[in-house]
């Protein structure tokens, strides 16, 4: 069996700060998580204001063109990234308005979560992928992309797709803010490993390096892995 270091988790640095020390931007994008019962719901808004120790505002959720209903007192983990880092606290929300447009008053933070988010930094997924060629010749294979980096991916597969050092075309689909976006990537196979107990029906592991990604790949690429982490980041 093979491995190779590439594709261990590298592990987010983390601190406690303030959250004037974490300089957000008016206008970033915030994802909000909110527990009701078993259910675990998820909003992405957008940060507008804020007043220490008194309130953080943001965008009131919409979903389908309409604003939801947000009740006071929800208690919610906000998260947020800035430049390489990820920042979490757990809050609730203090106030709702409608006029003169909707938003909310969060309760303030005494300190933050903060984790630098490296470059190998691989966000935990299970996305479903196509893989089409090998080494250019067209091939018919699927597998599931259970970790992923802006770098590399690793993914399980039903039989071996390609040797180690071959290259790999593969394709799936990401969805951010409703909005899909199919990637059609270049990799390289760094590393295959195998799952010799017999239990799994896709015992190959590849772990893939990816090679001259596009810019309109790249951003959806990085964005979906981006919001993956956050997801990740601990909320207290």
């Amino acid at each position: 069996m093979e491995s190779h270091q590439d594709h261990a988790h590298e592990e987010p640095t983390e601190s406690q700060l303030t959250l004037e020390e974490a300089r957000l931007t008016i206008g970033d994008l915030i994802s909000l998580q909110a527990h009701r019962g078993d259910i675990v719901e998820r909003y992405t808004v957008r940060l507008i204001g804020m007043s220490k120790g008194r309130s953080v505002l943001v965008t009131t959720p919409m979903v389908d063109g309409h604003y939801l209903f947000m009740r006071e007192g929800l208690a919610l983990i906000l998260r947020a990234f800035s430049g390489r880092s990820a920042y979490a606290f757990p809050t609730q929300i203090l106030k709702s308005v409608n006029t003169p447009y909707p938003y909310l008053h969060l309760s303030y933070p005494r300190l933050v979560r903060s984790l630098v988010v490296r470059r190998g930094a691989r966000a935990d997924v299970r996305v479903i992928c196509a893989i089409t060629h090998c080494d250019g010749v067209p091939i018919e294979a699927a597998g599931t992309i259970i970790n992923l980096s802006i770098g590399g991916a690793l993914i399980t597969t039903a039989r071996i797709p390609g040797k180690k050092g071959q290259r790999l075309t593969i394709k799936f689909k990401v969805v951010l803010n409703g909005i899909e976006a199919l990637l059609d990537l270049d990799t390289v196979i760094r590393a295959i490993n195998v799952d010799q107990s017999g239990d799994s029906e896709t015992p190959y592991q590849i772990g893939v390096q990816f090679t001259d990604v596009s810019a309109e790949d790249s951003i959806p690429l990085l964005a979906f892995v981006y919001q993956a982490l956050l997801e990740q980041v601990p909320g207290a």
